[in-house]
């Protein structure tokens, strides 16, 4: 499996001139599928703690399907949130450098030649337009902590480039900051934040998901499911009420993983060809209607057509399941009975593994 392995972490910080803080993620890394396993540090993330923290939730998200690993095998995303959380609170300070920005064809240049439009629209959309040419000359050499608000509309997470090119983990000293950072704290209310979530196994890897009331969709593999949970979900109310991650991606999983089967009479409709949808998703709906004998002689859908659940052909094996699952959510509403809905507030279910916690600290 083409895995990558993490093998350490570490946090870098700084004050701007204004007094924010800003900081540096780092983490050791090789290729599970490359040898020999040489691992490397390199800088994940730069910028302010919502945004250093929107990577850290990215990257937990791929934690569940296995992408991410330890040495030691999986890694629970919330274990690798709650880590980020523990090194940031107490980050080695990072001190003023003078960061050149050479520009070359070097894979590893500050400013890649290749790169050059997409970093002057990244300093004109953060207001330094008026920098432009002096940062794209290859002749810049920026200090840290006066320019930490240019550096970062470049190497942060809405810049236009990755921070490895221009921070390295040797680049923290050893010492760590003794100043408060005023990180928010732990709400112990944070899981009242949980939407209330309905789910139901379409087939062994697929999820029906419902959040809030909001229209059923199928979120796709129970993996990926816990991935988009984990960055479209729980990052932005992890922001508004710190804490929620660690109980509420647990949860969740376990949600997922007891969900009762899709009752039979759940009733699909599907739109052939909505506006916007690619041709190839058309197709795809055609190869549905073909299994369910609703095609015509040119094997073309009807532009819409229904379906009980219960009458999706289970042979050939998962052939019209597969199609169906593979349908976008624009094309396809499921209709479930409201007498078997399956609904459940996540957040009284259990929510801590401590060993593993404990593993990763370490």
């Amino acid at each position: 499996m083409g895995a990558t392995v993490l093998t350490g972490k570490k946090a870098g910080a700084f004050q701007t001139v204004d007094g924010e803080w800003m900081f540096a993620l780092f983490e050791r890394t090789y290729e599970k599928n490359c040898y020999p396993h040489i691992d490397q540090w390199s800088a994940i993330a730069f910028g302010r703690y919502a945004d250093v923290m929107r990577r850290v939730f990215r990257h937990a998200s791929s934690c569940e399907g296995g992408m991410l690993q330890s040495r030691s095998g999986y890694i629970k995303p919330e274990n690798y949130i709650a880590t980020w959380r523990s090194l940031l609170a107490k980050p080695f300070r990072l001190p003023d450098l003078a960061i050149r920005l050479d520009v070359s064809t070097s894979f590893r240049a500050a400013l890649p030649e290749a790169a050059l439009d997409d970093v002057r629209s990244s300093l004109v959309a953060a207001g330094f337009a008026d920098r432009v040419e002096e940062v794209v000359s290859g002749k810049a050499e920026l200090p840290l902590v006066r320019d930490a608000a240019l550096l970062e509309a470049i190497y942060g997470e809405r810049g236009a480039l990755s921070a490895w090119r221009v921070l390295r983990e040797d680049d923290c000293s050893g010492v760590l900051v003794d100043a408060d950072l005023n990180l928010p704290p732990r709400r112990p209310t944070a899981l009242d934040r949980m939407p209330k979530v309905r789910c139901y196994k379409i087939d062994d890897e697929n999820r029906l998901v419902s959040f809030g009331g909001q229209p059923w969709d199928n979120a796709g593999w129970q993996y990926s499911a816990i991935g988009t949970f984990i960055t479209e979900v729980a990052y932005p109310l992890e922001m508004e009420a710190p804490g929620f991650a660690k109980g509420a991606i647990p949860a969740y999983r376990q949600l997922l993983t007891n969900a009762d089967p899709l009752p039979g009479d759940t009733v699909i409709n599907v739109t052939r060809s909505p506006e916007g949808i690619e041709e190839y998703c058309a197709r795809v709906a055609d190869e549905l209607a073909v299994y369910l004998g609703l095609a015509d002689v040119q094997g073309r859908a009807p532009a819409q057509f229904s379906s009980r659940f219960g009458e999706i052909p289970v042979e050939p094996r998962g052939s019209a399941m597969y199609k169906l699952c593979n349908l976008r959510s624009q094309q396809v509403t499921w209709t479930v009975p409201e007498d078997a809905a399956s609904t459940q507030a996540v957040h009284t279910t259990p929510c801590t593994d401590l060993a593993q916690l404990i593993l990763e600290l370490a």
